[in-house]
């Protein structure tokens, strides 16, 4: 799914090693849906943010349920 190579992945999970209160695995998938849909088309945008809005909830429903 990532490429570990990736200089924006990297940064990305460095910071998740500062005290942040985000789970590696977020900044992960939403770093995959946010490169799987980079090059689309302005009028298709709207594909990955309801992914990502369809990842946050299902995270923030995942917590509520601890």
């Amino acid at each position: 799914m990532t490429n570990d190579n990736d200089m924006a992945l990297a940064a990305l999970l460095k910071a998740a090693e500062m005290d942040t209160s985000l789970p590696t695995e977020l900044l992960r998938k939403s770093f995959a849906i946010q490169r799987r849909h980079q090059f689309d088309r302005d009028e298709t945008r709207e594909v990955s943010l309801q992914e990502l809005r369809t990842l946050l909830d299902a995270m923030v429903e995942e917590e509520e349920q601890k």
